[in-house]
């Protein structure tokens, strides 16, 4: 009886031992484990202030049920000095992400994506970005997402579909704006 006893005890503790979660800190979804491959953040910067850019993803993503378009959105400080809004960069970090929004991190890496301009384009895409941020309308969004940049050759004239990144449980309106190829 004993030894019966004895056994049901140890199986029990084996049991309860393998049912405890582990309680993990937390990291940004973005965080990844393999920091020479993928980016960990992909996007277009936004802003610059204080030596540190605002870096927007211009994928959303579902979080839940209810929010079903999230855009990342991170302050990204240790930024290398030439970079400019309108750039396209990708971005691992180090150390942890703060989880406000927009998150805030600190880059390990940075590489910029050269996006080519189209053969009879006279401004490039970055430079777009920086004249439809010159808007007072646009100007004034804290969350900038820039979904896409078209150039129309007939007509001259760029396209820019962009949205503000607040965080909501129904959809972000989408909107555009026409900036001359001058």
């Amino acid at each position: 009886m004993r030894k019966l006893c004895l056994l049901f005890i140890l199986i029990a503790s084996l049991f309860l031992n393998a049912c405890t979660n582990k309680v993990e800190p937390k990291q940004s979804p973005l965080v990844g484990t393999n920091k020479s491959s993928s980016a960990e953040l992909v996007g277009y910067i936004t802003k610059l202030e204080n030596q540190r850019a605002l870096v927007v993803s211009p994928m959303s993503r579902e979080i839940n049920q209810t929010r079903k378009e999230f855009y990342e959105a991170i302050w990204v400080s240790n930024m290398p000095q030439d970079v400019e809004v309108g750039q396209y960069v990708n971005v691992w970090f180090e150390g942890t992400i703060a989880t406000s929004y927009p998150a805030q991190g600190k880059a390990s890496k940075v590489t910029i994506t050269k996006i080519q301009k189209p053969e009879k384009a006279i401004l490039s895409q970055d430079e777009v970005i920086r004249k439809a941020l010159l808007n007072k309308d646009i100007s004034s969004i804290n969350i900038f997402v820039i979904n896409e940049v078209v150039y129309d050759e007939k007509s001259a004239v760029w396209t820019v579909r962009y949205k503000s990144a607040i965080i909501t449980d129904s959809s972000i309106e989408e909107h555009s704006m026409q900036v001359p190829d001058k």
